[in-house]
């Protein structure tokens, strides 16, 4: 697989999207800039993908979580697309087999930080996905302990409404109870 060609200009949404598959980074688009981070590691994708177990339980028939998809935050020059760890989506799009989803049309995003990623997770990311309107954004960071921020939307900003370790209980949009220390264990049989 040949990595992509870098491009010496600000992207389009169109061009953006005819980029070929390149497997080798972790691409988003930032303002028109294409960004590459190193692909997330396996024990990201471990707390990534117990979340969204976690979220499949307890999410109404009308919404499910989805892993690594492409969302459009800003869709006006210069545009942003970003692919958050878990993106709660209308079960109607993912029906539809859409390739890119619009921030407007979701209920929520978690991005799991890793260095190299806590600043552009809890600051830039946060300010996007804000500004954007999606309703619930859950960041969580495994380091030193797990912790998840839980934001949530009040006008056009985030307001912080629980941060911590330990055991996380939402009542509003999703009703859940999660353990955090379990997110980065492997799941026995399908069940925590």
């Amino acid at each position: 697989m040949k990595p992509i060609t870098w491009p010496d200009h600000l992207l389009t949404l169109t061009e953006y999207a005819a980029l070929p598959e390149d497997r080798s980074r972790h691409y988003e688009l930032q303002e028109g800039v294409l960004t590459g981070a190193p692909r997330p590691g396996t024990w990201h994708q471990r707390v990534a993908y117990s979340m969204a177990f976690e979220l499949e339980d307890v999410l109404p028939d009308e919404w499910e979580p989805i892993c690594g998809m492409e969302v459009v935050v800003e869709e006006r020059w210069p545009p942003t697309v970003r692919v958050p760890d878990v993106a709660i989506v209308p079960t109607r799009l993912i029906d539809q087999d859409m390739q890119m989803l619009s921030a407007s049309d979701l209920l929520g995003v978690v991005e799991v930080s890793v260095p190299g990623s806590r600043t552009l997770d809890t600051v830039t990311k946060c300010s996007e996905y804000a500004t954007a309107g999606i309703p619930l954004y859950w960041q969580v960071d495994p380091e030193p302990s797990v912790t998840l921020t839980d934001y949530r939307l009040a006008g056009d900003v985030y307001r912080i409404a629980w941060r911590g370790g330990g055991r996380f209980t939402s009542t509003e949009s999703v009703r859940m109870c999660l353990d955090l220390e379990l997110l980065g264990h492997r799941r026995s049989g399908g069940v925590p």
